[in-house]
């Protein structure tokens, strides 16, 4: 026990006599011992060794004891709890850190931020610029547009108008509610513009899909930064120009792994998955290090590909790098989607933190494998956490249920939803239809599409045309076909069902009549595309395709196949 306690005297003279050392060099020495004891995760005895040396009386170090909390180590709820033992000698800068703590938090801790003005104002305590440009990041991330434009009339009131981070914050604010008109009324009138309040107008620009209007904007700056290149590269990808987008990539010369996770996601926004996970080789070549947003767009762009092999070598580059939540809800949504549910429940077991997101990937991915009771025992697992279940849920849920002809369990949980707050969407109604479908009851499934309070969609309705191909009704039959005519016109399989609900009732007129509407309605039919996975990565092919480089080797190889397949008919 000595040998203990001297150990620990001597480590606090070593730190005291490095903080001492610090302080004859101008470094703070009570900040020193702050990120000492946090960086060791001693939280805390670092909040003791304040109040137990008096230090609670310097807000400056309160101050660093809140920011280093909640901004490096995450921990939001002890920072407020340092700021509730101090609130009373609070000053202007302690609020205005505890604001900022909230302020770079997500939706509802986001609100906490405009709560803890409101208080700070009832205090009679003045905000000063950066209080304010902190409250209105909040307002931003929560499109709170009311409290806002409150904030906004309060900070000129306070002769803040002028301030470059009022003015910025403002701007970002304005552009994230979609009000063009006050952001560039509020641009136009800055004398200056630095390179954030370009970008927010840039950001502003591309979120009302003008990239033009964006690309005059960057043209005009004078200092770009990362940020300005990747948000001008997503208007581009937005509009659906990657071209663009890999153009401007490689005329800035661009090294910043936001620019490239700008060309990966407008790839993968696009459906060009194989692009994007072969652009990571190219990041790897340029020495530019992937990061958990790569990796997560990447993971998703293999599971759309179906391509297994591709994603597990990504996961295992993960090893690499530290992972999050996103990344492993990518990772169990891959595994998911390529047929291993093994692989999916692995990684869902072993993430040390999950939230809803994850929940419901397993849920899907059970769903989808019609593995019915697991997504009930996964359902469960939400419920006892206490999670509360979205959308995306039920419709697993309902997915599992039609698919195993569940009809009664389906409807229990259909009812189920208003309980939670879920209103019911096109999808979930699509699924009630392909339950009552799948059973045979048809005209109960055509009675759900008749008494929807939403627009049906073309999934209700090929859900209902499906049941009546399986079943034979021929009447209902045409009244979906006829409507998803009308929302899908160049379909092609919806006209290949109604043929063939005909030629099972042995209507060879309306063979020839729904033959004939859709020669003259599909045009010009896209090629057929499909994608194979080697060992050397994804290869995309394109029917009619001449200018792949081993076209030849391809046919040749393919007449082989066709040859000793003829006899086998």
């Amino acid at each position: 026990m000595a040998a203990q306690v001297s150990a620990q005297v001597h480590l606090r003279r070593r730190i005291l006599l490095e903080a001492c050392t610090r302080f004859s060099v101008g470094v703070d020495p009570e900040g020193f011992l702050l990120r000492f004891f946090l960086v060791q995760k001693r939280k805390k005895q670092s909040h003791a060794h304040v109040i137990t040396h008096g230090l609670c009386s310097n807000n400056l170090v309160a101050v660093k004891l809140v920011t280093i909390s909640s901004q490096i180590l995450g921990h939001i709820g002890y920072a407020r709890t340092i700021f509730d033992s101090l609130s009373s000698s609070a000053n202007v800068y302690l609020w205005t850190a505890m604001i900022s703590s909230y302020s770079h938090q997500s939706s509802p801790l986001a609100r906490v931020a405009v709560v803890m003005y409101r208080m700070m104002l009832n205090h009679r305590i003045p905000p000063n610029n950066f209080t304010m440009s902190t409250v209105l990041k909040a307002c931003s991330t929560l499109k709170a547009s009311v409290e806002g434009k409150q904030i906004h009339t309060h900070s000129a009131k306070l002769g803040f108008s002028s301030s470059i981070f009022v003015q910025t914050a403002l701007l970002d604010m304005y552009s994230r509610l979609g009000d063009i008109e006050e952001a560039s009324r509020l641009f136009n009138s800055m004398a200056e513009k630095n390179v954030v309040a370009c970008n927010a107008m840039i950001a502003c620009r591309v979120r009302a899909r003008d990239a033009e209007s964006a690309r005059q904007i960057f043209d005009q700056m004078s200092q770009r930064d990362a940020v300005s290149v990747a948000t001008m590269m997503t208007g581009y990808a937005g509009s659906g120009d990657t071209v663009a987008a890999r153009e401007l990539l490689d005329q800035m010369h661009a090294e910043d792994v936001e620019c490239w996770n700008a060309l990966i996601a407008g790839y993968y926004q696009g459906g060009e998955w194989d692009r994007s996970v072969k652009l990571l080789n190219e990041m790897l070549l340029n020495s530019v290090r992937p990061n958990h947003a790569t990796m997560a767009v990447l993971i998703s762009s293999c599971g759309q590909l179906g391509a297994l092999r591709a994603g597990m070598q990504l996961h295992g580059f993960l090893h690499k790098i530290m992972t999050n939540v996103y990344v492993n809800n990518s990772l169990v949504s891959m595994y998911a989607k390529c047929g291993g549910m093994n692989e999916a429940y692995n990684v869902f077991v072993d993430m040390p933190e999950r939230d809803l997101v994850s929940y419901n990937a397993m849920i899907t991915g059970l769903a989808n494998h019609g593995l019915v009771e697991d997504v009930l025992n996964m359902f469960r697992k939400v419920l006892e956490r206490g999670m509360g279940p979205d959308a995306i849920t039920f419709l697993g849920i309902l997915t599992a249920c039609s698919q195993n002809g569940l009809v009664d369990l389906g409807l229990r949980y259909f009812e189920r939803m208003r309980s939670y707050a879920v209103e019911p969407s096109a999808d979930h109604y699509a699924c009630v239809v392909d339950l009552f479908g799948r059973a045979g009851s048809v005209e109960k499934a055509y009675g759900v599409v008749k008494s929807m309070p939403v627009e049906p969609h073309a999934g209700v309705w090929g859900a209902l045309l499906n049941a009546c191909r399986c079943y034979g009704h021929i009447r209902i039959g045409g009244i979906a076909a006829g409507e998803l005519f009308r929302i899908e016109r160049e379909n092609p399989g919806n006209y290949v069902l109604l043929s063939n609900i005909y030629a099972g009732a042995s209507l060879w007129g309306g063979v020839r009549e729904t033959r004939g509407l859709m020669r003259g309605s599909l045009g010009v039919k896209a090629a057929g595309c499909s994608w194979i996975e080697l060992k050397d990565g994804v290869f995309e092919f394109v029917m009619g395709d001449e200018e792949n480089p081993k076209s030849r080797e391809i046919h040749d190889v393919l007449m082989q196949f066709s040859s000793q397949l003829m006899p086998l008919n």
